[in-house]
């Protein structure tokens, strides 16, 4: 290559010409080198021993630079101490594994992360490959998930980026839900929303963080590096006790205060209910607000006074909360209420959860008023990569693909 260069006509700039593939030439000849080079030091440690060995074999191992074929003194019945000692899972090095699980589950589809990993590394694994390990490693992150291991964050009592005010230092947990296009195996027999057979699965998405300022606006301003986000497709039952123990894993108990988000479904709330009871609950706002839109919709207004009557009624929401929507409806709208259905079952549902929505007091506390960061979260880990154009997913794996990007994004991931 430098005998090349040396031969190489000048270009425009008097360098040699094909100066600016170089170093791509140099890293394509570094993998082709360093393999032989690993097999062979493979094999001189695995074979260096050889009390009690029957015989010698080979074995190929994905190392970050590509397969290389290593030898090793073979013992009938026993464990490779080789093996072993490499921390080989799926017949892979923790390096080479952490290359293929990061671009198998960062990348739009397995071929997509098997060509990016050619690119980028040089390692030529097949998309069958690719998918094996990755889906291993989802299983050990799902695993990882269930243990909770401790998780309590210290941020040396800075201010995060948009801090202005100190506030109580509070924990906070989102719980969301998103659906994704199943196959056919997995939405027999079960109903979808509209009473038909369900085409999809779906995944739930808790998230944790913590904040002790407030922007210039009052609003939270968490720490960038507290977040840490869990996947399950479990029932909701399941999800309570994971929640549960995540929660405890975080802090739970020893932070000063504690706070719930959720979009208003029932199943969410009763979740975090069931794993917090003494924290602040909080129906999102925006949800909230929707619910309350539809209502006015359909009071028998025309559509410019509806919008101005909503206006009115949002910014009430906000300063102060749902109890005084809920008087002024009655008291004004009363007959169009009782002949509304719609109308009527909107305010119920804003009736239901009013003790959810005191945002004047929330925000004046400092607390989330809205479940943006779990809803941006759920965008992240499972809607990116799991509801492309297409795309039909056996539920089991789209919940391991999800629970390697939850395990990225929360700082946790470890291939080892």
């Amino acid at each position: 290559m430098i005998a090349e260069l040396e031969n190489a006509e000048p270009d425009g700039n008097g360098a040699p010409a094909g100066l600016d593939k170089l170093d791509g030439r140099l890293s394509d000849a570094l993998v082709l080198d360093m393999l032989p080079f690993i097999g062979l030091l493979l094999t001189h440690i695995g074979t260096r021993d050889r009390d009690g060995a029957h015989s010698s074999r080979t074995f190929d191992v994905l190392t970050a630079f590509g397969w290389a074929a290593a030898g090793e003194s073979y013992r009938p019945k026993k464990k490779s101490p080789l093996r072993e000692s490499l921390g080989l899972k799926d017949k892979c090095t923790p390096a080479a594994r952490d290359r293929v699980v990061r671009c198998a589950a960062l990348c739009c589809s397995f071929g997509e992360g098997r060509s990016m990993l050619r690119r980028l590394t040089g390692m030529n694994v097949s998309t069958t490959k690719v998918r094996a390990v990755a889906l291993g490693q989802g299983d050990r992150c799902l695993r990882d998930q269930e243990k909770a291991e401790r998780d309590v964050r210290s941020y040396n009592g800075r201010a995060p980026r948009k801090g202005a005010t100190r506030t109580t230092r509070t924990l906070f947990a989102m719980l969301d839900g998103t659906n994704v296009n199943c196959t056919k195996a997995d939405t027999e027999g079960i109903k979808g929303k509209n009473g038909g057979e369900a085409g999809t699965r779906q995944i739930r998405l808790a998230l944790f963080g913590e904040y002790e300022w407030l922007d210039n606006k009052g609003r939270p301003a968490p720490y960038k590096e507290s977040f840490s986000y869990a996947v399950s497709g479990e029932e909701i039952s399941e999800v309570t006790g994971l929640v549960r123990k995540l929660g405890l894993a975080r802090g739970y108990g020893t932070a000063p205060r504690m706070q719930c988000v959720a979009d208003g479904e029932d199943a969410l709330e009763t979740a975090l209910r069931g794993a917090f009871p003494d924290a602040v609950f909080t129906n999102d706002f925006m949800h909230a607000s929707g619910h309350l839109h539809t209502c006015c919709m359909n009071l028998g207004f025309q559509h410019d006074d509806a919008e101005k009557e909503y206006r009115f009624l949002k910014g009430l929401l906000f300063r102060i909360g749902a109890a005084p929507v809920i008087k002024r409806i009655e008291s004004r709208h009363r007959t169009a209420l009782d002949l509304s259905e719609v109308a009527a079952g909107e305010l119920n549902y804003i009736k239901k959860r009013k003790d959810n929505m005191r945002y004047g007091w929330l925000r004046k506390e400092g607390f989330f008023i809205a479940s943006g960061h779990v809803e941006a979260g759920a965008r992240v880990v499972i809607v990116r990569r799991c509801k492309q154009a297409g795309m039909h997913w056996r539920h089991e794996n789209a919940i391991r693909i999800s629970a390697i990007i939850a395990r990225l994004r929360s700082g946790r991931f470890n291939a080892a």
